[in-house]
């Protein structure tokens, strides 16, 4: 059974950025709640929904390493 997901302009929506101001906080592994499903459909982008989902509720529990990082 294949995970709800989100598309990426739904996640882009949700999160409320553009889509370059995603990729470059993706890319500096700023977003850390988000994991793309595999395969990708064609070149369509999936992310596990119920992360977003958690993260957007406010009950994102991150890694201490990731805190420790984000303070700097």
């Amino acid at each position: 059974m294949t995970p709800r997901c989100y598309l990426l302009p739904e996640v882009l929506e949700k999160l409320q950025m553009s889509e370059t101001t995603f990729k470059r906080l993706r890319r500096e592994g700023q977003l850390p709640f988000l994991e793309e499903l595999r395969p990708r459909l064609g070149r369509v982008m999936r992310f596990r929904a119920d992360l977003v989902d958690r993260y957007l509720e406010g009950r994102w529990d991150a890694p201490r390493a990731f805190a420790l990082a984000r303070r700097r």
